[in-house]
């Protein structure tokens, strides 16, 4: 860009002030009204058509472009404290709320037995949790919005499952996220075996924390 003579006549900067330079100086000259530039980084005052860039300059990782003018207004407040719980078990915790107030969060040593270090569940009760409900846009919307607050190092598995009396429990399906896939196949096996042991209403042997299927006497 060549800068015009009479700029360089008028210009302030000394002589071995660079093209650059002499550009920067030029504009500051212009008559432009930016009167309104700290208004764009406000979410109160943020015009609603630029919303959108304001997340995405403030790194929200959870946007919807369904959500409602002031929902996207109070999401962009809350982008710096947002992201100073990032990493934080209470931060997963509060994304889960947002889905289903029964989806819950156990970590590698509050299983029995313990998991795998830096390993953590999401458990969705299937007596409290549909199966409708965790359809396969659902699902991968949670493990989207969990990926991307939870510690780096840190994997979890989503898990369906019954919970039953004595605290014994059948795992439904299951959702590696190495693999992005949801299984929930099941299989009804008619043989007389089955008829020894405690069923759910759904039909399922009920089994303990360690494995072992529940007997009726």
């Amino acid at each position: 860009m060549t800068i015009p003579a009479d700029v360089k006549a008028r210009s302030i900067l000394p002589p071995n002030t660079s093209e650059g330079e002499h550009a920067f100086e030029d504009a500051l000259r212009m008559n432009v009204d930016l009167s309104d530039v700290g208004n764009l980084w406000n979410p109160e005052s943020c015009p609603a058509a630029i919303l959108p860039f304001l997340a995405w300059g403030l790194s929200i990782s959870s946007w919807d472009s369904q959500w409602s003018e002031a929902e996207k207004r109070a999401a962009i407040a809350d982008a710096i404290p947002f992201h100073r719980r990032k990493g934080t078990r209470a931060i997963v915790e509060e994304v889960l709320e947002r889905f289903h107030p029964s989806l819950n969060l156990v970590e590698w040593w509050e299983t029995s037995p313990n998991g795998l270090p830096h390993s953590f569940e999401i458990r969705a009760p299937a007596i409290d949790i549909p199966a409708s409900f965790l359809n396969q846009e659902t699902t991968l919307a949670i493990i989207r919005d969990v990926t991307s607050v939870k510690p780096v190092r840190s994997h979890f598995t989503f898990v369906q499952h019954l919970e039953a009396q004595a605290a014994a429990y059948l795992l439904g399906g299951t959702l590696p996220l190495a693999f992005g896939r949801f299984d929930c196949a099941a299989a009804h096996d008619d043989s007389a075996d089955w008829a020894t042991y405690l069923q759910s209403e759904f039909g399922e042997p009920l089994q303990t924390e360690g494995g072992a299927f529940l007997e009726a006497e």
